[in-house]
């Protein structure tokens, strides 16, 4: 049997001397093993790791160095630039004299580190923080230390203050010397006049965005194309002298100059408004027109809007109504149907008529004149005179419905204006074949037709142009950044009726001013061609009528035309007849072009034409 080997860590129990056990003491405590560590594996484990470390940068450096430099180089740099947008200037808008009527102004974002503000000392290095810096930009910013305070103090390194600050302002808070405080550029859009001729340029929103008016249809030439400036930067955020730098200049827009004559813009605007306000309408329009050429000297309305504060008008009062809003002209349109008739060789203005106060057209539809009177002995020229419905009436039946629909349309009724301008209408003019028995003949003196101011001044603009409508003209020119001008188009010209006939109606209309309904629009020293509007004012929602719309239309100097003025008031409630409420709106304005025009006195007085017959 083999030997079996004994751990000599173990005893053998003791044996007594009389071959019994001796007694056990006490357990020994337990002996923990320590196990002895493995050098050689950990050693091969590390080099292990840094040998694939090693390989990893090894192959990421071939990859650098030998295969991808280029495109690795270019998206490090591309990490490392920054670009800045360079905006580009907003064309002006400019009125015919210079006057500027939009612009586009500097302005300065305040912006803060405040990690920099808190380190704020004095000049013995005293630190002073925050809370000075607070007291010190507060007056001016024009507002309370404590309430600038909390954007001061904090850790943030970028908080804006306060926006729109103007150039002025920004130089002197950087004048304090305050650590932390930059500023970024911005632009705003500004309008230096206010509400003169704000209807007319329109404005842009806060974000820029062109919303009405001019700013909104010349969009596209007043916007130019933005640049932007691009530059390496370090760690650390600042410039790289020496780095990636390059500058794309911005292109700046055209700018814009109108035909709008801005002393008699602004006159026109506060005679219209005390005349509103007098007679208690809700609205009022005067245009002024050049004859000759086709201008808008003045679009004026009242209420108006402010283009630096929009928002603080009632929205129906942001367009423009002189382009936009239609109504029945009245009794200025029988400028229409007595040039057609002369065109036509119906009538002559001594043509005599017999005129009651109510007359019964062959379809049996009854009109009457806004008067009662006994059968009144009027010559042609007299009916215009006197605004006789009954009157023109007789005499318009000469007319086929064809011919009545061709000298609207001719005088611009029912057409576009050419202008291209927001909301601009052309007015409602229905096909003869669609007018119903009254229709045939209201549209003789201007009811069952709609236009807008515009409209209706070019009707007077054409007579004075010797019988040819011109296209009315806003733009006058653009002015590219540089200064270099490009006149407008010149405005083309269609011969409506001829120019006697043309000349015979603007005596005709001399009646009216001199004898008839337009007394209140003469202007001394010149001699005036005119004619009052009184029309019903279709009720907004139900159909029907619920007032009235009060007109006078004229051209001075009837002896030669310069200038025509057309004002009109939308449902006055002290008094409704065109002469007395439209008529003194008239003359101030057009006794003013006058005089800011140069245009000298009549040379040569009136022979009045026969107004009535025995």
């Amino acid at each position: 049997m083999a030997t079996q080997r004994r751990d000599p860590s173990t005893k053998r129990p003791q044996q007594s001397r009389k071959g019994k056990p001796a007694a056990r003491g006490p357990l020994p405590a337990p002996v923990h093993r320590i196990k002895v560590g493995q050098p050689n594996k950990r050693m091969r484990w590390v080099i292990t790791m840094v040998m694939i470390v090693f390989l990893v940068f090894c192959g990421r450096l071939v990859q650098i160095q030998g295969f991808d430099p280029s495109s690795l180089a270019a998206a490090a740099l591309q990490k490392r630039l920054k670009v800045v947008k360079l905006p580009a200037e907003r064309g002006e808008i400019l009125a015919a004299d210079g006057t500027t009527l939009a612009t586009t102004v500097k302005r300065y974002t305040l912006v803060a580190d405040q990690l920099n503000v808190s380190q704020y000392k004095d000049d013995e290095g005293k630190v002073l923080g925050a809370e000075v810096a607070a007291e010190q930009l507060a007056p001016l910013l024009e507002t309370d230390a404590d309430r600038l305070l909390p954007m001061l103090d904090g850790k943030k390194r970028w908080k804006v203050i306060a926006k729109g600050l103007s150039a002025e302002a920004w130089n002197r808070i950087d004048g304090l010397g305050i650590p932390g405080l930059t500023s970024t550029e911005t632009q705003q859009r500004s309008y230096p006049n206010g509400a003169v001729a704000g209807n007319v340029t329109g404005f842009v929103g806060s974000d820029g965005s062109a919303l009405a008016g001019l700013e909104s249809s010349m969009n596209k030439e007043l916007t130019g194309t933005d640049g932007s400036r691009q530059y390496e930067r370090g760690v650390d955020g600042s410039m790289i002298p020496l780095g990636e730098n390059s500058i794309k200049t911005p292109v700046n827009g055209k700018s814009v100059e109108l035909t709008i004559d801005s002393a008699i813009q602004w006159y026109a605007q506060q005679q219209i408004a005390a005349q509103v306000k007098e007679a208690k309408a809700e609205s009022g329009t005067v245009v002024v027109l050049d004859v000759k050429t086709g201008e808008i000297l003045a679009a004026a309305e009242a209420p108006t809007v402010d283009p630096n504060d929009p928002g603080a008008s009632d929205a129906d009062d942001r367009g423009a109504r002189v382009f936009g809003e239609i109504y029945e002209p009245g009794s200025t349109a029988k400028v229409v149907t007595a040039a057609a008739l002369l065109e036509e060789n119906l009538v002559e203005s001594s043509t005599q008529f017999e005129v009651p106060y109510k007359w019964k057209a062959p379809n049996g539809e009854e009109f009457r004149d806004s008067h009662p009177h006994g059968v009144e002995k009027l010559t042609f020229a007299g009916i215009i005179g006197e605004s006789s419905n009954t009157g023109t009436l007789i005499a318009g039946q000469k007319l086929t419905k064809k011919q009545r629909h061709n000298y609207l349309t001719k005088f611009g009724f029912g057409q576009p204006t050419g202008l291209n301008f927001p909301g601009a209408s052309s007015g409602l003019l229905a096909g003869p074949d669609d007018w119903d028995g009254r229709t045939q003949y209201t549209v003789m003196f201007g009811q069952g037709v709609a236009a807008t101011a515009l409209q209706s001044a070019s009707v007077f603009a054409t007579i004075g142009n010797d019988g040819v409508r011109l296209t009315p003209k806003l733009v006058k020119s653009y002015i590219d950044p540089d200064g270099t001008r490009h006149d407008a188009a010149a405005q083309s010209g269609e011969r409506v009726v001829s120019a006697d006939t043309a000349r015979m109606v603007t005596r005709m209309l001399e009646g009216v001013v001199n004898e008839g309904t337009g007394k209140l629009a003469a202007v001394p020293g010149y001699r005036v061609a005119g004619k009052t509007g009184t029309a019903q004012a279709p009720a907004a929602e139900g159909g029907g009528y619920d007032g009235y719309t009060a007109s006078f239309i004229g051209m001075a100097p009837a002896d030669n035309p310069q200038i025509v003025v057309a004002s009109t008031l939308q449902r006055p409630r002290n008094g409704h007849y065109g002469g007395p409420v439209a008529g003194p709106v008239f003359q101030k304005v057009m006794s003013y072009a006058l005089q800011a025009r140069g245009v000298p006195p009549s040379g040569s007085e009136v022979k009045e034409l026969p107004q009535t017959w025995k």
